[in-house]
């Protein structure tokens, strides 16, 4: 076996090596939320932001039993309301 072909053959084997690692890595990631679960949460938000500035206050939360109840432990920046981010992390799943 020349130089030249160890070379190309620890080449080629390098290569397969960094692609299955990248592939190992893309498996592994935690999945995004679906499309449709992202909808029904912006959904949700919408119908529940009342006077549409973005934000939900505990008035507005009110109307919403699972979210009123853990408002203040899902309102992470303590401003007394609720943007979507915070939202989405209470709200019910399925």
């Amino acid at each position: 076996m020349t130089l030249r072909s160890s070379l190309i053959r620890f080449t080629l084997a390098t290569a397969c090596t960094g692609f299955a690692a990248a592939t190992l890595a893309q498996t592994a990631a935690a999945p995004a939320p679906d499309a449709k679960t992202r909808m029904a949460v912006e959904a949700a938000f919408a119908k529940a932001d009342a006077n549409g500035d973005g934000k939900i206050t505990k008035v507005e939360a009110a109307k919403m039993p699972e979210i009123a109840a853990k408002f203040d432990a899902l309102d992470k920046d303590k401003d007394g309301s609720l943007s979507l981010a915070e939202f989405a992390a209470g709200y019910p799943a399925g």
